[in-house]
């Protein structure tokens, strides 16, 4: 199934099989939420728990057969092909919000080719709403095809957001103080949910520092395809910072 191919049926095609391993996992993650969550690792702010592998593993099982690259958040890269195609995968996205049962949480699956993403899948199994897009064809939600805002003023706009805190002292007062202008703030505790809410007009831009790419390679092609904007900066190691917006803010 791999191929150099990346028109628009061999898209279609990929997207159906990324929503169909999306919606997999996001009925596993739904069904498992009120169970006892099996915490592997807690270090600094960051949690992961058992349930994310399981999930990462159902998606992964799914997609293997495309025999393309798959980078997910829990067991890193498997296999690396030189067509630069890549699976990008967060299991679950915002698991803190998923451990303490709140429903902003859930699957993000995006296919990349190199910088490039070409497709996006974000599964928020809490509601069963699906955000979908592939390059060129538009981004969708449950079917109906969606936009982003056209709202051109802080003081009527919604932003989303959130830092981490480790920022430094100088810049989160910066920051801080530019909130002010904004309408209403939001801190949802997932990238990808974020992401999508800009590429549907729910909110008007999201900012954040210290993100990794399968936080937001889903989104990137979400806001994108919604008629939106983004901007994406490599910070440190693998950690981005990113703006997106509805091309007017």
């Amino acid at each position: 199934m791999n191929t150099l191919d990346t028109t628009s049926a061999f898209l279609q095609q990929l997207l159906e099989l990324a929503k169909r391993a999306a919606i997999k996992a996001g009925n596993y993650l739904n069904h498992n939420k009120d169970h006892q969550k099996l915490i592997y690792s807690e270090t600094d702010k960051d949690i992961k728990l058992e349930i994310d592998r399981n999930s990462e593993k159902i998606i992964y099982e799914e997609l293997k057969g495309t025999k393309i690259s798959f980078l997910g958040e829990e067991f890193g890269l498997k296999k690396k092909s030189e067509d630069g195609l890549l699976w990008v995968v967060d299991p679950l996205d915002g698991t803190s919000n998923y451990f303490r049962g709140i429903d902003q949480c859930c699957v993000s699956i995006a296919l990349m080719r190199n910088e490039l993403p070409l497709l996006g899948v974000v599964y928020n199994f809490n509601n069963n709403d699906i955000y979908y897009a592939s390059r060129g064809n538009g981004a969708y939600l449950n079917d109906r095809k969606i936009k982003v805002s056209s709202i051109s003023d802080k003081s009527s706009a919604s932003l989303t957001t959130g830092f981490p805190a480790s920022e430094k002292t100088k810049n989160t007062l910066d920051f801080l103080g530019d909130l002010s202008r904004w309408k209403k703030i939001r801190m949802f505790g997932s990238a990808a949910l974020s992401c999508a809410y800009v590429a549907s007009g729910k909110c008007d831009v999201y900012l954040e520092k210290g993100i990794y790419l399968w936080d937001i390679a889903a989104g990137i092609c979400l806001v994108e395809e919604a008629g939106g904007n983004v901007k994406k900066e490599l910070i440190q190691n693998d950690l981005y910072s990113i703006k997106m917006s509805n091309g007017i803010l």
